[in-house]
């Protein structure tokens, strides 16, 4: 075989593998595989990466009652004989304004499975609870207000009966549905954040929520 014969052939082996690199995909780096030769790659969902977007969130309200009271706070003044002494009693009328929030409380419950041949994303979601009730300081206005030099209103009474109100504002909250409200609102919450996750691929992927049953009334 000649110089040229052996030139030819070698010539003919760089030829094709560089034609066989340049035939080759880049490996995706993160949740894509190799698809066919010259396809569209394969995507695939992280469930973790789903799930810890929710632990991002922390806490996930869903739903909020905001009310606008008035309350009255009184102590009974000093009794002498079963009858009591004038100017020793202490009153007043109070409004406030505060908000209850329902939602998940633990977003670690959240549970999540992907299905990659049928594209369904599966998210399995704990019932639905107070979260908080709240009464905003900035709101706080007193009204009527009695003064007694024997029977003195202290700061600590006014906070205990706004813990009170606020305690009672939740209760008011779920009896007016609160809770009902927040578990409908949580499918859709639920679903725009699996596809906010998703980005591109949203489309491609079917989002099931699976529900608690609905709240005791």
């Amino acid at each position: 075989m000649g110089f040229s014969t052996v030139g030819k052939l070698a010539a003919s082996v760089v030829i094709a593998g560089v034609g066989f690199a340049g035939g080759m995909k880049a490996a995706p780096v993160f949740g894509v595989g190799s698809g066919d030769q010259g396809g569209e790659p394969v995507v695939t969902v992280d469930t973790t990466l789903v799930k810890n977007s929710f632990a991002d969130i922390g806490e996930l309200a869903t739903e909020s009652y905001n009310f606008t009271q008035v309350g009255k706070y009184s102590e009974e003044g000093t009794k002498v004989f079963g009858m009591e002494v004038p100017g020793t009693s202490a009153h007043y009328l109070i409004t406030y304004s505060g908000e209850v929030k329902a939602g998940v409380a633990d977003v670690s419950r959240i549970q999540v499975e992907v299905d990659e041949t049928g594209h369904v994303v599966t998210v399995t979601v704990p019932a639905v609870e107070i979260l908080s009730a709240s009464i905003d300081p900035a709101s706080v206005e007193t009204y009527d207000q009695s003064f007694s030099i024997v029977n003195q209103i202290e700061v600590g009474e006014v906070t205990t009966f706004l813990a009170d109100r606020e305690a009672a504002a939740a209760d008011e909250a779920v009896s007016k549905g609160l809770l009902d409200k927040a578990q409908g609102r949580l499918e859709d919450i639920v679903k725009k954040q699996v596809n906010a996750v998703l980005g591109e691929q949203a489309s491609k992927y079917e989002v099931r929520v699976v529900l608690p049953p609905p709240p005791a009334p």
